[in-house]
C-alpha cells in the first residue's frame, strides 16, 4: 500500500470504530454517526441478499446518486467490475473471505469511474450470523 492508501486506510477504521461505538450508545447515536462521517468518507450497509439498506449523504455525493436510486438495489450495480465484486460479496457474507482494506472502481451517476478504498466490517446478529456488510470508502488514486 503506498502511503496515501495506508492514511485512507487509518481514516476508514477510525470512522468505522466510531460506527461501532456509536451504535452501542444506541439507535439514534448511531444514526447521528452514519450520517454526519468525515467529509470525503461515504459509508454505506447492505444485507445478506447484498441489496443496499442504508447509504450515506456523504457517499451520495461521492457517487452522484441519490437515495432512491441506490437503496433496495444490489450494490454491485454501482461496481464497475460487478461479476467479481459479486464473488468477492458472496463469500464474505458466508465468512469465507478475510475483510481487508482494497480498492475497488464504482461507477458515479454520470457514467464515470472513481477509484475508492474500501474497509469493511461485517454485520451480525445477536447470535453471531453475518447478515451483512458496512463498507466505509473515500476517493484514493487508481
Amino acid at each position: 500500500m503506498t502511503e496515501s492508501h495506508e492514511a485512507a486506510t487509518r481514516i476508514l477504521n477510525d470512522y468505522q470504530d466510531r460506527l461501532e461505538r456509536a451504535e452501542r450508545e444506541g439507535p439514534l447515536r448511531f444514526a447521528e454517526a452514519f450520517k454526519n462521517g468525515p467529509t470525503g468518507v461515504g459509508v454505506h450497509e447492505i444485507d445478506n441478499k447484498m441489496r443496499v439498506v442504508r447509504v450515506s449523504p456523504e457517499e451520495l455525493r461521492l457517487l452522484g446518486y441519490d437515495e432512491k436510486a441506490v437503496v433496495g438495489r444490489p450494490i454491485w450495480e454501482v461496481i464497475v467490475m460487478q461479476e467479481a465484486a459479486k464473488r468477492a460479496i458472496e463469500q464474505k457474507l458466508k465468512g469465507e473471505k478475510e475483510l481487508r482494506p482494497f480498492v475497488r472502481s464504482f461507477r458515479r451517476a454520470d457514467g464515470t469511474a472513481i477509484a475508492l478504498m474500501l474497509v469493511d466490517r461485517l454485520l451480525r446478529d445477536p447470535k453471531g450470523a453475518i447478515v451483512g456488510i458496512r463498507t466505509a470508502m473515500t476517493e484514493v488514486s487508481a
